[in-house]
């Protein structure tokens, strides 16, 4: 792969890591960042802490994107999307932009602020690897994992194949024509964010937890009913695949996280970055996570409890700081006899 330009917006966890990877696949790596992130990666260089040893990427730390950059990546929160680009929209300009969020609302977003209505040039980044910010400019992998590509605009899947193709020098990357259908599988992946965030434990110990593990598997069987009423043909990001979309509807939601979920975050114990947040007083992104299915499926004319119910749980940790034990997490949940989507 030819050396690419790339201007990384937000080096958090997720753009830490791409940053420090691809720096060190050679190619021509800037950091867009500000306060004390810039400060430390400016003096210290990024620091990607690996599973088997560690990055040091001695970046450009810049206010705004280069003239130079060839691709940018938006690294920034869920809900620091609309305000990130209204800041950088001219710096950006025409170019490629990928779209590193979770949930489902940064492709419209992107287009709307960037008025390419069309979609041209933008391009969903769906990432499956575990990582943590520890420190400002200071970032831990926990394992390696996959990451997807897809265009916001079906027509522009070739360019999402160029970028893949550059994302594919840091980690496993592929382009897909069905960035929806990614995107909500990541949204699946993403549950495991409010269980940890709530009671302070890892998503292994979630996963496993004889009281929070069928309740993760509540939440996916009623996020995969919605998906359904909107007709999503939910695609394969690695973590989960659609034979595992076949399972939840199936009834056997739980197979999957203690057979799939459980596993694919390593053996390291992962926060999940909605827990990371609380335990930096930093808002949250779950009303782009649980929240997106209480809205997506408003949208259908269906409920989400269980998603209704976690995201009001999440709001409290973040109020009070206090953790719930699981037994309290359990008997504030709807019954699985009343909980009905409807």
């Amino acid at each position: 792969m030819v050396d690419v330009r790339i201007a990384v917006i937000g080096v958090g966890a997720v753009g830490g890591v791409l940053a420090g990877l691809l720096h060190r696949a050679g190619h021509e790596v800037s950091a867009v960042v500000r306060g004390e992130t810039a400060e430390r990666i400016a003096a210290d260089g990024l620091r990607v802490d690996l599973p088997d040893g560690a990055v040091e990427a001695r970046l450009p730390v810049l206010s705004s994107v280069p003239p130079e950059a060839e691709l940018v990546l938006l690294g920034v929160r869920s809900y620091s999307v609309r305000a990130a680009l209204h800041e950088h929209a001219a710096g950006i300009g025409e170019r490629p932009v990928l779209l590193l969020q979770n949930g489902l609302d940064a492709p419209e977003t992107a287009a709307e602020v960037l008025r390419r209505p069309d979609g041209a040039g933008l391009h969903g980044g769906i990432v499956l690897f575990p990582a943590t910010r520890t420190a400002p400019g200071r970032v831990r992998l926990t394992a390696y994992g996959p990451a997807r590509v897809g265009p916001v605009d079906p027509g522009r899947r070739v360019e999402s194949e160029r970028i893949a193709a550059v994302l594919g020098d840091a980690v496993p990357a592929r382009a897909t024509g069905d960035l929806r259908g990614a995107l909500w599988s990541k949204l699946l992946v993403n549950h495991v964010n409010a269980l940890p965030a709530v009671t302070g434990l890892s998503v292994q110990q979630v996963c496993r937890h004889p009281l929070l593990g069928p309740l993760l598997a509540r939440a996916l069987e009623d996020a995969v009913t919605v998906g359904d009423a909107l007709r999503v043909r939910f695609a394969g990001v690695g973590v989960l695949e659609p034979a595992h979309v076949v399972l939840i509807r199936r009834g056997r939601a739980l197979d999957v996280v203690r057979g799939r979920l459980a596993r694919a975050f390593g053996t390291r114990p992962n926060p999940a970055s909605t827990l990371q947040s609380i335990r930096r007083g930093e808002p949250t992104e779950i009303e782009h996570l649980d929240g997106a299915v209480v809205r997506a499926a408003r949208q259908a004319g269906l409920r989400a409890p269980v998603q209704e119910h976690m995201v009001g749980l999440v709001r409290r940790v973040e109020r009070t700081g206090a953790f719930l034990p699981p037994r309290a997490v359990r008997d504030r949940m709807p019954t699985a006899s009343g909980r009905g989507l409807g």
